[in-house]
């Protein structure tokens, strides 16, 4: 009888035990396909990394990551950008940021709810105005073209959230 008693106890204990682990790893360990900041989804072609406090993290775009220093007050340094083109890795110091366009890859399609549950207009988004990413000064300017916005290198951008 003795042994039932303890062996249930501690069956228990480890089933406990695997479900607070479970919990804990799911919200200690964000997902990889999610924003540090606004958890929107993590876009292909403007993913942006930032040294957030000293920790790596990954955000859904510039734009977003610039605010969450305005908005925390801590210390952010984007280290990688992501071309808006071609989905590749690039350096800040050597893109070309088009701010403000047409084009919003975090965009929200809703409009907001007010408390008496009619929609009401987005005044803040901390993804807006956009900031895509390109390789080239030529390939941004023609982008413009298309989309509106401005074309300024992203080491003018950044030091303008400073």
């Amino acid at each position: 009888m003795h042994w039932r008693s303890w062996s249930g106890r501690l069956l228990f204990i480890l089933v406990w035990a695997a479900f607070a682990y479970t919990g804990w790893s799911t919200y200690h360990h964000p997902s990889l396909d999610e924003c540090y900041a606004c958890k929107r989804p993590i876009h292909a072609h403007s993913r942006t990394v930032a040294s957030v406090n000293g920790h790596q993290r990954v955000f859904c775009c510039p734009a977003c990551a610039l605010s969450q220093h305005e908005q925390t007050g801590k210390p952010v340094a984007i280290t990688q950008l992501t071309s808006f083109l071609t989905g590749k890795a690039l350096s800040p110091d050597q893109a070309y940021i088009v701010r403000g366009s047409r084009v919003n890859m975090c965009e929200r399609t809703q409009k907001g709810i007010d408390a008496d549950k009619q929609p009401v207009d987005l005044r803040y988004d901390r993804c807006a105005p956009s900031l895509i990413a390109f390789a080239e000064r030529d390939q941004a300017i023609q982008f413009t073209r298309e989309h509106g916005g401005e074309v300024r290198p992203f080491s003018e951008i950044a030091s303008l959230a400073k």
